[in-house]
């Protein structure tokens, strides 16, 4: 059942005729991103709503294909405005202040964000399931696109897990947008490294896949900067190898991890480029704040390693009496691991390592959403 009905309307709907976009309801995802960008929600959800009423029309119902990219960016907009009225929320309630949203107005988002996403997923996995064992290089470019609505559709059910406060389908929703968007999109995809940086967020107890993911996005921002060094004109050369996009785990010891760090850093022509080109500038700062990163991944390898040695002397050996020797650190340790399995990782967590600026690594997750699936 088509529940768009069931949601509040917009007070600004007066300004636009949406009939004149009646025959191509696609180009109203422009519009409704632009307001999206200006927090303008009710406006952005107001003009999906007609774009999928419009669609569905063309295109002779709503169980078509056409209508999956609107499905889900129907669905980003309602997500994007339950979490912002999540936070007034939270905020109204620490001054003991009313709140805009109550449980059934949340419920209804939330029906209306699964609704939107279910549907799209159905209708995307049916028309793929003849496409899903061919090379990806012999698929038409329109299929593709199709897989990399796929990629974003499970990004927003992740989205919608982790308000539902489940980690482990949160993860495993991530997993399968990676898993589309590696095999079907660009390797280097800056979508790409935001999503890993989704899953550094949720897998804080597990340093080693940390380590792994961290090492992509930065392999990922060294490949945009090397661009931009190509474009200024610079004779520099970053060691950028692909293949290492396809690795499943990296050593804490590996001498890829920092190989290009000693040019970024300190190399005379690039830091005075960065004084005059931003783009260079963003992507050393994103590079930096994720070495910064991949140092406590790092530190916290070596604890665990370094515990399980131990632990694995202590169970094999005895003392001099012939009791079992015990790691007096061991239960503290222990407990550590469990608490951080506990805690639920949001988006805006960051790690306790010291930063040049958390807003530049920030930037990678924000392009998801935005105009890259139109």
């Amino acid at each position: 059942m088509n529940k768009i009905e069931n949601l509040e309307k917009s007070e600004n709907n007066n300004n636009m005729d949406y009939s004149l976009y009646s025959s191509q309801p696609e180009n109203l995802i422009l519009l409704s991103q632009e307001e999206l960008a200006k927090k303008n929600f009710d406006k952005n959800i107001d003009i999906l709503k007609n774009s999928i009423i419009f669609a569905e029309k063309k295109y002779g119902g709503e169980n078509e294909i056409e209508l999956v990219i609107l499905y889900n960016k129907y669905a980003d907009g309602l997500l994007q405005k339950l979490t912002f009225l999540q936070k007034e929320k939270e905020e109204s309630s620490k001054i003991n202040e009313e709140t805009n949203l109550n449980n059934k107005e949340e419920k209804t988002y939330l029906d209306n964000i699964f609704e939107y996403l279910n549907k799209a997923n159905l209708i995307l996995n049916k028309y793929l399931e003849k496409f899903k064992d061919k090379d990806p290089n012999t698929l038409d470019q329109k299929i593709i696109k199709y897989f990399s609505y796929l990629s974003y559709n499970y990004y927003l059910f992740a989205t919608l897990e982790k308000i539902h406060l489940n980690n482990q389908k949160t993860i495993e929703y991530y997993e399968l947008s990676i898993d589309y968007a590696q095999k079907y999109g660009n390797k280097f995809s800056r979508n790409l490294a935001a999503l890993y940086f989704e899953l550094v967020q949720l897998l804080e107890f597990d340093p080693f896949n940390c380590l792994l993911f961290l090492y992509k996005i930065k392999v990922i921002m060294e490949y945009h900067l090397q661009k931009e060094i190509t474009n200024a004109k610079l004779k520099i050369k970053l060691d950028i190898d692909e293949k290492d996009l396809e690795l499943n785990n990296i050593s804490y010891k590996s001498d890829k991890i920092f190989k290009n760090k000693k040019i970024i850093e300190t190399n005379i022509e690039l830091n005075k480029e960065m004084e005059t080109n931003l783009n260079i500038k963003e992507f050393v700062d994103i590079i930096k704040n994720t070495d910064n990163h991949i140092k406590n991944v790092i530190s916290e390898l070596k604890e665990y390693i370094n515990h399980q040695k131990n632990k694995e002397q202590n169970e094999k050996g005895e003392n001099d009496n012939g009791n079992i020797i015990k790691d007096e650190n061991e239960d503290l340790f222990n407990d550590n691991i469990e608490k951080k399995k506990n805690i639920f990782m949001f988006v805006n967590y960051k790690r306790n390592e010291p930063s040049n600026n958390d807003e530049d690594i920030k930037k990678i997750e924000e392009d998801y959403s935005k105009k890259k699936y139109i």
